[in-house]
């Protein structure tokens, strides 16, 4: 199995996970009115699996979730696990952003489930909100290929159409690109200058050729024409664009 957590979470219907959210919620106003909001993450994640195992007898704190795919290997882990059923995601930030839904997100879709929260100590008032995901691991496997365009190493279609295949679409665009750079030969992370104060990182799948994953929901005229202009300044020959949208995997070679 590409992945593997040693809680197998439920998908959880609305019902369900707000029937238990109505438990969880006043242990973390109870937390965040004891130690305030200035904490660190860890202090609110501690607090909150001793109260919730002392109140509901199950809590799971840094639980391991591993996937794995060809050589490569990378373990999450899941801030708090209620009665082996409820995630709940941690924050002491600012707000929440975007960025921790879609980490949430990329969370329930690599376990297969359906519903988690996202909790914020910082503020003066405790911050949540809801994440759902109502998408399969069988959907996120259903895609299909367009390589028309793509003119690059066999081994790079090869591995990203397998990768994804097992994986599902839809994850983090970081997550895929680690698993390449772990499994498609001869590729590496590299810096490339453009002048003795500018510099930017380039994953190479050959000295001269890069590639880049995205997640756009349609072929993106724009993206397109900037790609172009940032091979050209770093002197590169080829730009190997894979875009992971939802049904559609797009291969294209720019250059």
């Amino acid at each position: 199995m590409p992945v593997k957590c040693p809680i197998p979470i439920p998908r959880l219907t609305s019902k369900q996970f707000g029937d238990l959210d109505f438990r969880v919620m006043p242990v973390a106003f109870e937390v965040h009115n004891d130690l305030g909001c200035y904490w660190n993450e860890i202090a609110y994640q501690s607090e909150m699996s001793v109260k919730i195992f002392d109140r509901f007898g199950s809590s799971d704190r840094e639980v391991p979730l591993t996937v794995t795919f060809g050589n490569f290997q990378k373990t999450y882990r899941l801030d708090l696990v209620v009665e082996s059923a409820g995630l709940y995601e941690l924050k002491t930030v600012a707000a929440i952003k975007e960025s921790h839904i879609g980490q949430v997100l990329n969370y329930l879709r690599l376990l297969d489930a359906t519903r988690a929260k996202i909790v914020n100590f910082r503020l003066r008032r405790v911050e949540s909100k809801f994440v759902n995901c109502s998408d399969t691991l069988a959907q996120r496997r259903a895609f299909k290929v367009d390589s028309g365009e793509y003119r690059g190493p066999a081994i790079l279609l090869d591995v990203t159409i397998s990768m994804l295949r097992d994986l599902g679409t839809k994850l983090a665009n970081s997550l895929y690109t680690e698993c390449l750079l772990s499994n498609v030969g001869h590729t590496q992370r590299r810096q490339i200058w453009r002048d003795r104060n500018v510099y930017q990182d380039f994953d190479l799948v050959a000295q001269d050729e890069a590639f880049v994953v995205t997640s756009l929901e349609a072929t993106n005229l724009d993206f397109r024409i900037h790609l172009e202009r940032m091979r050209s300044t770093a002197g590169l020959k080829m730009f190997h664009w894979i875009n992971v949208s939802d049904r559609l995997v797009r291969l294209e070679s720019v250059g």
